[in-house]
């Protein structure tokens, strides 16, 4: 008896001695777990840039936003990616006509911001509860509410840890209701098309690198144009799509030729400022370039070479003049006037 009540007393001290090791074990890991800054999104961290992916755009919509303003543009978006290819990371951002519901959509973006890239900095790009971003914050959001209109943001830079792309689409000029807002979706997903061709990493807030190779504001004519002729020209080949429609809308566009003719600016020296339709005029340019040269010249071959041999260096290589002769003869081809330059439309 006595043997046993020796060993079961041993046995107990030894069991108390192992389960305060046992819980001091998961204290410890406890404290390791709670001090981790690992966001939700370990994905985040994989730079993709450039690439073609399978993964799907994600979605995020202003609480005044219907599903089916995002189903329709969503369906349109996959028309443009499965003719251009899927790039990415891209993320769509809805925002409806409700100044709250903005503010609410504005704290999603501040809050997936921080939750995936723990660099982001929520005192420069979130707009802290500000409407209208008059605070040290910014905000991507609130002036779509009133303006309307749709925008690709680039988001490759030198002081973030994930590189992505966004689409902001409103429910206003165009409403969703209205046919020409499916082209200026597709217009949209054609600047991720152009940019994701850009591998060069924003230093320090300065755009100039990608600005310089892409267009953007230094050659809106190309940027703008390619993105609207493009848009146009795919969504005239789908089923349903009147046969004339093209044609129809070059002819619209036509109308800014004489602006531009009046204006005594060459179409390279023009920009978002000028006082004639750099995306009309710009659209025909690229009409007149693919007639020339051919769809997947300008789209496939002019691309794959721009991050390495720049804009101009890409350019003549695949098109065979320098952009001063190529506007030179667009201008003359202007001269011959609409019926004329009709013919090159398809």
């Amino acid at each position: 008896m006595w043997l046993r009540y020796s060993f079961e007393n041993k046995m107990d001290s030894i069991m108390k001695k192992y389960q305060i090791y046992i819980l001091a074990i998961l204290i410890a890991f406890a404290v390791s777990c709670s001090n981790s800054t690992e966001p939700k999104y370990t994905e985040a961290f994989t730079d993709t840039w450039g690439e073609i992916t399978s993964d799907n755009p994600k979605t995020f919509a202003a609480s005044d936003v219907s599903q089916a303003t995002i189903d329709l543009t969503l369906k349109w978006l996959k028309t443009a990616s499965d003719a251009w290819g899927n790039y990415g990371p891209l993320e769509i951002w809805f925002v409806g006509d409700s100044h709250d519901a903005t503010i609410e959509l504005d704290n999603l973006w501040c809050n997936t911001r921080q939750q995936i890239d723990p660099k982001w900095n929520t005192e420069w790009d979130c707009a802290n509860g500000d409407p209208y971003g008059s605070g040290s914050g910014w905000s991507p959001f609130y002036r779509y509410v009133d303006d309307g209109g749709a925008a690709v943001a680039t988001y490759r830079r030198d002081y973030f840890d994930y590189y992505f792309l966004t689409i902001t689409m409103s429910a206003k000029y165009p409403s969703p209701s209205e046919t020409d807002y499916i082209p200026v979706t597709m217009h949209e997903y054609f600047h991720v098309y152009q940019h994701s061709h850009i591998m060069d990493i924003e230093q320090n807030g300065d755009k100039t690198p990608r600005e310089m190779k892409n267009g953007g504001s230094q050659k809106p004519w190309f940027s703008e144009g390619g993105a609207e002729y493009m848009a146009q020209l795919l969504y005239s080949k789908q089923d349903g799509v009147e046969s004339g429609y093209l044609k129809e809308r070059m002819t619209r566009k036509f109308d800014s030729v004489s602006d531009y003719k009046s204006h005594g600016v060459r179409l390279d020296a023009l920009t978002y400022d000028s006082p004639v339709s750099t995306y009309d005029v710009g659209a025909w340019f690229i009409a007149y370039l693919i007639h020339n040269e051919g769809e997947e010249t300008f789209r496939v071959d002019f691309y794959k070479d721009l991050n390495d041999l720049g804009f101009e260096g890409s350019f003549l290589k695949h098109f065979g003049k320098s952009t001063n002769e190529y506007v030179d003869a667009f201008d003359l081809f202007l001269d011959t006037g609409l019926e004329e330059a009709l013919i090159i439309i398809p």
